[in-house]
């Protein structure tokens, strides 16, 4: 159990310290190169994964962390407010996630923007709607405001999957034909590698949310599913610094992959 409790604990922080990296990282190069794309996602990375989930574990913490049994009128006001700068800086996060995933790859469909509108407005109307009913002192699991909130958080990352695979698929042949950089159409395959980690993450964080009732139940799952979603958000975190922090041996072995594949579609 210690193992498990020390392989979490390590998982967490790489998690929060790395999206902290890469998004200060991507928002430096956005300065430099004023681009847009790397504006918002280097905003998304840290608000989310960086700042946001920093202050949702301090808030956990501050409320007696694992197993605590604390009525909602006795959860302390440090933990309340902790959890509010949380979640609103994560919920901005993801906002951001919506504008980056249509502005880059669907920037001329009404369609996404649409969707990104209509997602956007359920996340912070079942955000603010739950803080109402007291949702920063207890997880309001079931009602209509927790379900609109989190039916938004559990879907962007694999619409930002989605999005990457395809564009990976479609960059994959042109690489193989000198006609895409071969570092790019990685990137592509990272991204959305991690993303699709990042939501089997978030999955598997709310499984016991269906549990609620059912302590015993929830006592026994608890353990193997923190560590389930502490290495998807290794995976995840991974696949990010891959993906924008490249180290030489990686940046060498993508390179002569790409000059493999591409000798063989000539011959």
């Amino acid at each position: 159990m210690a193992i498990l409790q020390a392989f979490h604990s390590a998982a967490t922080l790489a998690l929060v310290i790395g999206s902290l990296v890469v998004g200060i990282k991507l928002l430096g190069l956005a300065r430099r190169t004023g681009q847009r794309p790397e504006l918002l996602l280097g905003g998304a990375i840290l608000c989310t994964g960086g700042i946001g989930y920093g202050f949702l574990i301090a808030a956990f913490t501050a409320a007696g962390g694992a197993g605590a049994t604390v009525a909602p009128d006795q959860v302390p006001y440090s933990a309340v407010v902790l959890a509010a700068i949380g979640r609103v800086v994560h919920n901005f996060g993801v906002s951001l996630y919506l504008v980056f995933v249509v502005s880059v790859f669907r920037p001329r469909a009404r369609w996404a923007w649409g969707l990104a509108g209509v997602a956007g407005g359920l996340l912070w109307l079942g955000f603010a709607v739950g803080v109402a009913q007291g949702g920063l002192r207890f997880e309001g699991v079931g009602s209509v405001a927790w379900f609109s909130e989190q039916l938004v958080i559990w879907l962007y990352p694999v619409w930002n999957g989605f999005e990457s695979f395809r564009y990976w698929a479609l960059m994959r042949r042109r690489a193989a034909f000198g006609l895409a950089d071969p570092l790019v159409t990685n990137r592509f395959l990272l991204w959305g590698t991690g993303s699709i980690s990042a939501a089997l993450a978030i999955w598997t964080a709310s499984l016991p949310f269906a549990f609620m009732a059912d302590t015993a139940t929830l006592a026994a799952i608890t353990p193997p599913i923190r560590v389930l979603t502490a290495a998807f958000g290794l995976v995840a975190v991974s696949c990010s610094f891959l993906a924008f922090l490249p180290p030489t041996w990686y940046r060498r072995r993508v390179l002569e992959t790409a000059s493999a594949v591409g000798r063989a579609a000539t011959t």
